[in-house]
Order: C-alpha cells, then structure tokens, then sequence
C-alpha cells in the first residue's frame, strides 16, 4: 500500500471517532442545463483550497428542488466518503442585480411615501389648530370682540387656512402618485422574482485529502422543475418562394435558482418516466373470489415503480468566438450555434451561446433551427359545408428536420394567419396548412330541381337528389383545385342509396364515407362543372332525417 492510499485509510478511520479538524464552505456556479420536456439535469461547479486532512465541505448555491438518487458529486485529488443534501432556510440568499435595483427603488419611494403621509398629517392638524382658534376667537363670552378683531380673525383664517388646505391637496396627489409607483414596483418585483428565493440547496461532504490541493468539485443532479416546448414560426413570403420553417423552444424553470450565462441543451428525452418494457407473466384462471373491502375501501395489491437514469451533456466550451468575425452588415443566424444530436433514442438541440433563464417560471423564447421546406400550394373548397374557397399549402419531405409535435405561427405574404399544430408523429406523410381565403376562386353550389324527384311506388319512396357545382377561377394565372362534395351512406337494412352518377369522374370516391374528390388544375377565366346525382329508397311510412 503506498503513502496517499495508506493516509486516507488513516483519515477515515480517524473520522469515525474524531470530529471533523476543519470546515470549508464554498458557493456553487451553474454552468450547464440539460432541459428535457419534463425537468433537467443540472451541473454545478465549485473551487475550493484544501489543506490535508479529514474536513467537511459545505457547498451551497444548489437548487433546493432535487431528485436525491439522482446527485452525484465528483473532484480530483479528494476521497468524498459521504454526502448529506438539506435545504438552508437560515442564510440569506443575494438577490438578482435588477431585483435589487428594483428594491432599492421601492425602499426609496416607500421612504418618500412616508415622508409626504406625516407632511399631510401635520398639515391637517395645523389646519384644525387655526379653525379652532379661529372660532375661539371669535365667540368671547365677555362680549369684547370687537368688528376690527371680526375682520382680523377673518383675514388670518382666509389667508392660512386657503394655503394649509392647498398644501393638504398638493400631499393628497403626492401620495397618490407615489402609491402607485410602489404598487407598479412591488408587482414587478413579485414577477421578476424567483420561485423558492428563500430557500437555498446546500450540500455537505465528508471529505478526506491527502497533501494541500485545489480541486473543483462538479456536482450534477436531476430536478422536476423545468420544461421546454417546441414551437414553430412558418414564414410563406409568397406562393413562388420556398417556406422557411423557425423551430422555436419555449424555456421555463422553476428551480429557485437564476440560470446566468449557461450553456443550455434541450432534449426530447423524458428520463422521469419508466423505461421497463411490459412482458407478460403466465395467465392462470382461478375462481373468482370475493371482494375485501376495509372502512369502505376496496384492497388493492400494491403496485410497484422503476427507478430510471438520466444522462447530463458533456460539458463543452461556449463557443461565441464567430461573432467577432461577422461583418455588421450581415445576418447572424442561431443556425451557426445550434447542433442537432439525433441519437438512437433521442433528438437534442446543443447550444453554443450562453443563456439566461430567471427562475420565476416566466417563459424565454429561444430560436433554434431554421430550414426551407417544400411546399405545394392549391386551393380547396367545400361547398357544401362553406361558400369560402381556401388557399392551402402542403408541406412534405419535412421528417428529416427531426421535428417534435408543437404549436405553430403562420405568415402568409407578411400577415398573420393564424396558427396551426405540426404532428410530425402521426402516420400522415404531409402537413397541410390553410393560409387564407381567395374570394377570386368563385364556387357555386345548388340543387338541380329539374333532375330531382320523389316517386311512390307500393309501400316505398324513392327520392332523387342532383347538386351542380360550378367553379370559375377569376386568377389572373392557373391554380391547382381540390373540391369536395358527399353523397349519403346507409347503415339501416330498411334505406337504400343507388344510383350514384358523379361527372365528371372523381379524383377520389371513398364509398365507405360518401366524399367524392376532384383535383383539377384549372386556367386562367376557366369555369368547370361537377354533378352529384344519387337517389334513397325507403318505405313510404317512414320519414328519413336528410
């Protein structure tokens, strides 16, 4: 055994019977966030000069809201045998710089506050003081007031009480003012603040060092109070250019902790949910058995739970230095500092340039990537349901760009949309997007009488129904067309619907839910027809819901 190894056996062992020679307390610094889309995994490090020996390290500056199983804490040159985590509710934690330029704001104003409400107090009984002496004066009992002392009197009330009362008005609307400047200060505070402020995550190490060293102590864990969203700007400049499509992420954390100038990653994965694949255990049939109930309440057996892992990103370099070579003409894009990871069970987007996200649960808008995505525009109506005919564009090719389900803001021609959702989950290969209307692709839509009838034969009822649909498209260029009509579909044995005629032949005809689908392409003052003829036989003592 050599010299180190032997001096920490003797340390540990000297630990367990002797009290800890000496304690060292140091602050953490955030320097890392992996936020998933349901917590994060932050990493800490601490700096610390430690003479030889067993001591205990007291490091604070953590989150108090952590998964306990979660914490591991690492440095070089130290043996740590135990760790403790507790929440510190006895040191005072220092306030942001602009919460406490905030405060001392509102410490000033409360100060003049109070200043003016005595101003206002002293002024109110001076006026009473002078009123009162006022009236004093002028009933004397012994009859010698005089009409010089009348006059007098009056002179003197007039000219303080008129200045006291214009002072009174003049400490009345300072007030009001100065109310409302702390009122506007506390409610901003009370915004700006972050969750959990009082409370302070502190760690305590027992650790044994062999000779003097300086190490940093990196200290990674696991909290539930973050969360990042997906979103998305879709910017269509016009029907001739390719659509740029802005994946966005919405940041919020509640960690009691201010994220100042940290390297941010966000992934998709969600580490707080089991990853135990379901298998099957033997089916065997019993007998049914009664049911035990305790106080009203039905016994269940006991079900149990997974622990799962998380994994932290490796620390890199914040890398900002490709600022300093952008001309100040040109564009700088976060294209250039963001970097798709797609793993085997994971999509995260890493971060080169440093954030701040305040621990007030207030949402930070971050862009990510950006990417031109096909699009095929046409127009699209349904006449039947709607007179509107609607501009549409279709988005494909798009499952490269590894996008997540989330919200999405649509610009068409530099106006808001509207928005939409992209579900990039779901089995459809297209995203279609409505833009707008077209009030220049006219689409009429009504009932060709000559062609419909009601016919009574026996104990039965035919009724034939015909719709003639007329487009014209009034674009000064041609444009693609999908149009809808339905014909109706029977589930009762006792209503028949034959004779379905459709003109000109459909794009699409799905029987099984009755929509007819034409798409056409159509020039320039084109007008096209289409016709939907069908006819329902039922018996005539029945009446059908059309």
């Amino acid at each position: 055994m050599n010299t180190k190894n032997l001096f920490i056996l003797i340390s540990l062992c000297l630990g367990c019977i002797l009290p800890m020679q000496a304690q060292k307390q140091i602050s953490a610094k955030l320097t890392d966030a992996t936020v998933y889309l349901r917590g994060a995994a932050l990493t800490h490090t601490a700096s610390a000069t430690l003479k030889s020996g067993s001591q205990e390290v007291i490091i604070d500056g953590l989150s108090p809201d952590i998964e306990i199983n979660s914490l591991k804490v690492k440095a070089n040159g130290v043996l740590i045998s135990a760790t403790e985590f507790s929440q510190d509710y006895l040191t005072p934690r220092e306030q942001a710089a602009h919460i406490k330029k905030l405060q001392d704001s509102l410490d000033l104003y409360q100060e003049q506050l109070k200043d003016v409400q005595n101003e206002l107090a002293v002024h109110k009984q001076l006026l009473k003081l002078v009123t009162d002496g006022t009236q004093n004066n002028m009933s004397q009992k012994d009859g010698t007031v005089t009409i010089a002392d009348i006059n007098a009197n009056m002179e003197l009330y007039r000219t303080k009480a008129a200045e006291l009362q214009k002072s009174i008005d003049k400490d009345n609307k300072k007030i009001e003012k100065l109310k409302e400047t702390v009122n506007r200060l506390n409610n901003q505070i009370n915004q700006d603040e972050t969750e959990n402020s009082q409370l302070n995550g502190m760690l305590r190490l027992s650790v044994s060092v062999p000779e003097n060293t300086t190490t940093t102590f990196t200290i990674t864990y696991f909290t539930n109070q973050a969360q990042w969203v997906p979103c998305y700007d879709i910017n269509i400049p016009s029907m001739d250019k390719s659509i740029t499509l802005q994946a966005k992420a919405k940041v919020r954390q509640l960690t009691g902790l201010d994220w100042n100038n940290v390297k941010l990653t966000l992934s998709n994965a969600t580490p707080n949910r089991s990853t135990v694949a379901p298998v099957f255990n033997t089916w065997f049939l019993r007998f049914q058995r009664p049911q035990t109930f305790v106080d009203g309440m039905r016994m269940r057996s006991p079900s149990t739970s997974n622990s799962v892992s998380y994994a932290v990103a490796e620390e890199s370099d914040a890398s900002i230095g490709y600022l300093a070579s952008q001309k100040a003409s040109a564009p700088i894009l976060m294209n250039d500092f963001v970097e798709v990871e797609d793993q085997d069970i994971q999509v995260s987007f890493a971060i080169s340039v440093p954030y701040d996200i305040p621990g007030n649960g207030k949402e930070k808008l971050i862009d990510l990537k950006s990417y031109d995505v096909k699009a095929d525009f046409k127009y699209y109506s349904v006449p039947k349901l709607s007179d509107e005919t609607y501009l549409v564009a279709t988005l494909s090719d798009y499952e490269k760009y590894n996008l997540l389900p989330g919200e999405a803001t649509v610009t068409f021609n530099n106006t808001f949309v509207g928005r939409t959702r992209l579900r990039p989950n779901d089995t459809e290969s297209q995203i279609t997007l409505t833009l707008t209307t077209e009030p220049r692709m006219t689409v009429k839509r009504e009932k060709q009488k000559d062609f419909c009838s009601t016919k009574h034969v026996g104990n039965s009822t035919t009724v034939t129904q015909s719709y003639l649909i007329t487009v014209k498209n009034n674009l000064n260029r041609a444009a693609k067309l999908t149009l809808k009509e339905q014909y109706p579909i029977s589930n009762d044995k006792d209503i028949e619907v034959k004779d379905v005629t459709i003109t000109p032949k459909a794009t699409y005809d799905k029987t099984d839910i009755g929509v007819v689908t034409w798409d056409v392409e159509l020039q320039a003052g084109e007008t096209r027809t289409f016709t939907v003829t069908y006819s329902v036989k039922h018996p005539s003592d029945r009446t059908i819901a059309w």
